[in-house]
């Protein structure tokens, strides 16, 4: 039988083409006139003794060409003439048409039809479709009157309001048909609508495409477009590229756009964390509850082994870490969920992203490999992000994911080596991280992490002026970053253990080095801290003479003083004040485990601090303000209750207590 779907794209390229040449044939038509009527003083004929060639090929005089250009209703634009009666009829079509759209009124009732005439254009062509099943050719004109009504839907991005109304009429389910259609470039197609519909660069009200979105799911969307992102999976057959041959490399062409338009569509689900949620576990009531296959296809479709490495496969990393990004549930989900790989049994999503990263252990991606590039940071992204939480902490314990970031630290190329000191950072960051503070020191982390903290990349620190912009960099590592796993270990490893005992040696080792240089970091950071005050002082000054005199305006002025001075916060944090409150905080342990004096870096810190007019004081005044800065304040819940707040938030109100706490014991020892 022939393959419909091949002569139905054949029908759509050549019917695009037509059209294209047409409107490009046009446009050069009235340039070729126009330079015919500057060039007539200059030749008295190209083509014939009589004159040129007019625009239907056929010799025309001179004589019948008009003296003077007139000017026509659109300002001289064709100078009177030169088109035939042909060329004519057809601008005459495009402006009539034009105007139909202009008048075409999209309310509630456009709604209604157009769905509606979607609805017989689909059932027409599935009975088309049965009765022809052999002979193609008999549905192909149907098939093409359908794509071009699903195309017109995207003119509803131009009228969002009328979402909540496309889906109270079916709209929704109408997709659901169209993406079980069996021509794959109908299905594409759709995918691609509901794509433009869902995207947020709609500027549609919140409420408009939350309720386009809710309809997708509930209409059960989200299962049909993964089940055609498996049908569509061009990686598959993904081989080195070397053994395609073109034909084949054209023929999955419209394959890997609809993975890709699938994915984009997922992604556009995660705008609102209540559609985030339900992308790898399903739990609203009008499905069955369960794993959606999202998940699983997604790190299927990572552990295929591709060279190059595609767009749709780079895609597929950054939507993962986009949903784990926005989804506390997906992210619980992601690190408990075991699914069977044919080739290496049984894996985890934390394992799978450190099967992808350990094959960059030794080096970056080539540099003339940007998807493979992005790729890479999209899974260490992922790994970031999950291993906060006390599932991922687990996983990356188990499956000796710290050993493999210490690797990346020692042997790794310039990017693997920052990024994977960014997810040690985020590994440690918390009270639930005292097993792989231990790990961490058992593999040899303080040496190498000690190396970077005395590097040359950090010797001139009186130059080294933007925390924000180096937190930020790819290609160096960040001061902040060593800082806090630092930080992180002094408060995660066990008292008077062997491991704790180790990092206090490093503060002490060779005339108290390290120490010296932290606090050498502190002297600058302070300085940098102390010229944006100026800068902000002077600025809030200003605005403090702004503050009307009538209590009407007072509640404005205030609110923005608020905004600004949170404002002014963050540029101080951003700039120094949080590598502040890190470095004092290692300092406050120093001088806690130093208590009796007998190691000697309570004296020396006391006596480096003097010479810059500093003591103790100030770090108890840095801690108690970074204290003051966490303390979580009482939760505000819908019914008031304290109880009804999400699990998360709880977690995170936790945490931040277990933080004040221990700062507060500190303070004590100050």
């Amino acid at each position: 039988m022939t393959d419909v779907n091949s002569i139905f794209n054949s029908r759509k390229s050549e019917g695009s083409a037509t059209k294209k040449r047409r409107l490009d044939d046009l446009s050069n038509l009235v340039k070729r006139y126009k330079g015919g009527l500057d060039d007539d003083n200059e030749q008295s004929g190209a083509s014939s003794p009589h004159g040129r060639n007019d625009l239907d090929g056929q010799v025309a005089s001179k004589d019948l060409l008009p003296e003077e250009p007139l000017e026509d209703d659109e300002g001289g634009r064709f100078f009177g003439g030169g088109l035939t009666d042909e060329q004519r009829e057809v601008l005459d079509y495009v402006d009539n048409y034009e105007d139909q759209v202009e008048d075409e009124k999209y309310d509630e009732g456009w709604v209604r039809r157009h769905i509606a005439k979607l609805s017989r254009l689909l059932h027409r062509n599935a009975q088309l479709r049965a009765k022809f099943y052999d002979k193609p050719q008999k549905f192909l004109e149907s098939e093409e009157e359908l794509d071009r009504a699903i195309k017109s839907l995207s003119v509803l991005t131009e009228h969002s309001k009328l979402y909540p109304s496309f889906v109270e009429h079916d709209g929704m389910k109408i997709f659901g048909d169209l993406f079980a259609h069996e021509n794959s470039d109908i299905v594409v197609d759709a995918v691609q609508v509901l794509e433009e519909l869902t995207d947020e660069d709609t500027q549609a009200e919140d409420v408009d495409l939350k309720a386009l979105l809710s309809g997708a799911i509930d209409a059960g969307l989200l299962d049909t477009l993964i089940t055609n992102i498996t049908r569509l999976d061009d990686g598959r057959r993904a081989r080195a590229s070397e053994e395609k041959t073109p034909d084949e490399d054209e023929d999955e062409e419209p394959e890997r756009a609809g993975v890709f338009q699938i994915l984009n569509v997922i992604e556009n689900f995660t705008v609102y964390q209540e559609t985030a949620d339900v992308l790898f576990i399903d739990n609203s009531s009008k499905r069955q509850s369960g794993d959606t296959g999202l998940l699983p296809w997604i790190l299927q479709r990572l552990l295929m082994k591709e060279k190059p490495v595609s767009q749709n496969k780079q895609y597929a990393a950054e939507v993962l870490s986009i949903i784990l990004q926005k989804s506390a549930i997906s992210r619980m989900h992601f690190c408990q969920q075991e699914y069977n790989n044919k080739d290496l049994g049984e894996l985890s999503g934390v394992d799978v992203l450190l099967r992808i990263l350990a094959g960059y252990r030794h080096f970056d991606p080539p540099v003339e490999e940007p998807e493979e590039m992005e790729m890479f940071e999209n899974v260490f992204d992922s790994l970031a992000i999950v291993v906060q939480d006390p599932a991922g902490k687990d996983k990356l314990l188990e499956y000796e994911g710290i050993d493999l970031l210490l690797l990346f630290v020692k042997n790794g190329g310039r990017h693997g080596k920052v990024r994977a000191v960014k997810v040690l950072d985020y590994a440690l960051s918390s009270g639930s991280s005292s097993q792989l503070a231990t790990d961490f020191v058992n593999n040899d982390g303080l040496p190498l992490i000690f190396k970077l903290f005395v590097s040359s990349r950090f010797a001139d620190v009186k130059n080294h002026r933007s925390a924000a912009r180096e937190k930020n960099s790819t290609s160096h590592v960040s001061l902040d970053a060593i800082l806090g796993i630092v930080a992180s270990l002094f408060r995660n490893l066990p008292d008077s253990s062997p491991q704790k005992v180790k990092l206090i040696a490093r503060f002490v080792e060779k005339d108290f080095e390290k120490l010296n240089r932290l606090l050498l970091f502190r002297e600058f950071t302070i300085e940098r801290i102390d010229r944006l005050d100026i800068i902000d002082g002077a600025e809030r000054a200003a605005f403090m003479k702004t503050r009307p005199k009538r209590d009407e305006d007072l509640e404005d002025w205030e609110t923005e003083l608020e905004a600004r001075d949170a404002e002014w916060y963050i540029q101080r944090l951003e700039n120094g004040l949080f590598r502040l409150q890190l470095i004092d905080t290692i300092v406050a342990w120093l001088v806690a485990e130093d208590d009796e004096g007998d190691l000697g870096i309570k004296s020396n810190i006391v006596k480096k601090l003097a010479e810059t007019k500093a003591s103790l004081d100030d770090i108890k005044t840095t801690l108690e303000d970074y204290r003051q800065d966490i303390l979580p304040k009482t939760p505000t819940t819908v019914d008031g209750d304290i109880g009804s707040e999400l699990e998360e938030e709880r977690e995170q109100r936790q945490e931040a207590t277990d933080l004040a706490d221990m700062l507060a014991v500190l303070i004590e020892f100050l």
